[in-house]
């Protein structure tokens, strides 16, 4: 078809050449036209019926011509305009596109064109046309419909309607040439002026559209406008991009975002406004909307990679998974470049958001193979690891990224919670205590110490409990034991933590669980005379007076009942380590 166009346009550019500027001879040989008069073609109509387009077609021109004086109007005669179609390429039945027109239009040197459709009814015929001035596509004036029971009524009804229209066209041009002078004020009145003479006028008021906007006029006085126009053609392109960037500058994004559908629905083939108007339905949250029109978009431009990435964006955002990833997953087949770090982080945080882990797992491995030294993608990947009980595999992703970026936050903390998550606590404490030496932020690492030491002081209390109850050496051991595993967590984060509050209830922690192990031992210490349980105990105790103090402020009550206690065990531990660690006497 764009070589076809091509071919027809270098032989409209031919024939103007042999026909000359102004070929109308054959059906106006009587009269004598007005060399400075505008210029008019009336383009062969678009009817599903070929003879009815012809002859619709010539019946217009044939009246125009009857009825416009020619000191006013040239109208390009049937077999003028059939010479240059046809040897152009064109078959004369056949209705050029709007594009096509326009470019006919300037080649003649017309200074209008009139199209439209045309098509048999029940009781007769009826035509839609409109003017357009060919200097821009833009400014176009549709003529009221045409209707009657014989073609030369039409045609009759319709030359009325074009000669009332064209009554705006000198001050449309009046008003175009002040906006060129720098006179606004003057080019809008001029315009106005082609309104009050034709008051359906949108080419006039289009003019005025033009110079508010080339004079940065305030955007409520081009939305007036803009409607004004829209009244009159709802699907003008000009008047609705107008108003739509309007809207858009005075912060009214519903309307902008209608404004711009409306705009593509007149020219749904566009993929640049495809591009905005899907955007704009998307920065609005109005993602759903924007859905049907990338999709058919999409359909109607098969293999467009760049509206293939607008949809996998827009299904995205609206949360359709399945169709947003599949299409994704289509576009890197095709292009292999728009794999790039935003594909796949954006691929695997919605097969996360779906819950489909695994596939998320393997999306930010294929990422992490791309792109290794990429934090974000590695950070991703260790995160479904741990989803899809890889730890192991996870840690080593995690270490990957710390050899890459040794400040990279929050990643020791992740590699400790994955050694709580396998059980392996000397090893938890030990990325703690590296993620402390990094500079990470003391009260998340200390607040994750005493997170476990609250677990298993719990444990701890179960065990003296318990031990209080049965009074059996194994279970004073468990006990004491148990208690021993609180306290590394406890004081770790008691040095660590940096709100009081938090420190106050790591002492309450470590003294009650050091008065639990002193308790222990003193208690089972008697029934063997054993001075490694003396010591634990007089040991601990000190430490459970040290933190006892701090410890109230966190829980009173408990405080209160062990607190007359402590003298008795502190004195109790100082006998039994002068009674059973006292040295043999030779």
């Amino acid at each position: 078809m764009k070589a076809r166009l091509g071919y027809a346009r270098s032989m409209v550019a031919a024939t103007v050449l042999i026909v000359g500027v102004a070929p109308v001879a054959s059906a106006q040989a009587t009269r004598t036209p007005n060399p400075n008069a505008p210029r008019l073609v009336v383009g062969t109509l678009r009817s599903s019926d070929k003879k009815l387009s012809v002859q619709a077609s010539e019946e217009l021109r044939s009246r125009f011509n009857a009825d416009i004086p020619f000191r006013m109007l040239t109208v390009i005669s049937s077999a003028d305009y059939k010479t240059v179609v046809e040897q152009s390429g064109y078959p004369y039945d056949e209705a050029l596109s709007s594009g096509d027109l326009g470019s006919l239009a300037k080649l003649l040197r017309t200074d209008e064109y009139v199209e439209g459709t045309v098509e048999k009814t029940a009781t007769g015929f009826i035509i839609h046309a409109s003017l357009t001035l060919t200097r821009d596509a833009g400014l176009t004036q549709p003529l009221p419909p045409a209707e009657g029971d014989r073609l030369a009524r039409v045609a009759s009804a319709l030359s009325k309607s074009l000669q009332d229209a064209r009554k705006q066209i000198d001050h449309e041009k009046k008003c175009n040439m002040l906006g060129r002078d720098n006179k606004p004020a003057e080019a809008i009145a001029a315009a106005r002026a082609g309104v009050a003479a034709y008051p359906q006028a949108t080419i006039a008021r289009l003019c005025e559209l033009n110079v508010r906007a080339g004079f940065k006029q305030p955007p409520d006085s081009l939305i007036a406008v803009a409607l004004e126009v829209l009244k009159h053609d709802p699907k003008n392109k000009v008047a609705l991009a107008y108003a739509a960037q309007a809207y858009k500058d005075k912060g009214d994004q519903d309307q902008s975002t209608e404004m711009l559908v409306r705009l593509l629905a007149t020219d749904p083939t566009n993929t640049r406004l495809v591009d905005e108007v899907v955007n704009a339905l998307a920065a609005s949250g109005k993602s759903e909307m924007a859905k049907p029109i990338i999709a058919q978009a999409i359909k109607d431009n098969p293999g467009d990679v760049r509206l293939m990435k607008l949809g996998f964006l827009i299904y995205l955002a609206s949360k359709d998974v399945a169709a947003g990833t599949a299409l994704g997953e289509e576009m890197v087949k095709i292009d292999t470049s728009l794999a790039d770090t935003t594909y796949f982080t954006k691929m695997v945080a919605a097969f996360d958001g779906d819950s489909a882990f695994q596939k998320a797992a393997d999306i930010a491995a294929q990422g992490a193979a791309k792109f290794p030294t990429n934090t974000t993608i590695l950070s991703m990947l260790g995160q479904e690891q741990l989803k899809t009980a890889q730890q192991q595999q996870a840690i080593a992703t995690f270490r990957k990224i710390l050899s890459i970026d040794p400040k990279a936050p929050s990643i020791r903390m992740l590699i400790a919670r994955t050694f709580d998550e396998l059980k392996l606590p000397d090893s938890t404490l030990n990325a703690l205590r590296e993620a402390k030496a990094a500079g990470e932020d003391g009260q998340a690492v200390g607040g994750y110490a005493l997170t476990i030491g609250n677990r298993l002081f719990r444990l701890g209390g179960d065990a003296f409990n318990k031990s209080q109850s049965t009074k059996t050496s194994e279970d004073y051991r468990e006990a004491i034991d148990a208690n021993l595993r609180v306290m590394p967590w406890v004081m770790f984060a008691d040095s660590t933590l940096t709100q009081v509050e938090s420190k106050n209830t790591a002492g309450f922690l470590k003294a009650v669980s050091a008065f639990y192990v002193s308790a222990a031992a003193l208690t089972d210490a008697p029934k063997t005379k054993s001075c490694e349980l003396a010591k634990i105990g007089q040991e601990y105790i000190a430490i459970a007076q040290e933190n006892m103090v701090r410890g109230g402020r966190v829980s009173p009550q408990t405080v209160a009942q062990l607190m007359p206690i402590l003298p008795q065990l502190m004195t109790s531990g100082e006998q039994m380590v002068k009674a059973y660690c006292a040295a043999p006497k030779p």
